[in-house]
């Protein structure tokens, strides 16, 4: 099939994409949204690291205040490092993202 390409961090940032090294682009991946979401795309991103279980996490966080609506809650792992959980429902029903020129 078709896919549209979504840039997310250009996205998220409202920002032109910034040029990538050979090695970022060989880090990069491409997420396919389900197709029970309505539609074909994909998700450029900088780097993948997994997915990961709730039990992974120390703790959580709701978004804060004034966040776009498809951030859902922050966590952290044992580590310190923070993971922001990504509505691809709310994402994929925005005007913004579904709109081809932005």
């Amino acid at each position: 099939g078709l896919y549209g390409i979504v840039d997310l961090a250009s996205f998220v940032t409202g920002s032109a994409p910034a040029p990538r090294s050979d090695q970022a682009r060989n880090e990069s991946r491409l997420v396919a949204l389900n197709t029970a979401l309505g539609i074909n795309c994909a998700l450029l991103i900088d780097r993948l690291s997994g997915l990961r279980n709730a039990d992974a996490f120390v703790s959580s966080e709701p978004p804060p205040e004034g966040a776009e609506p498809y951030f859902g809650g922050r966590y952290t792992d044992a580590a310190g490092s923070q993971w922001q959980e990504v509505n691809l429902q709310a994402l994929s029903e925005l005007p913004l993202f579904l709109s081809i020129s932005a």
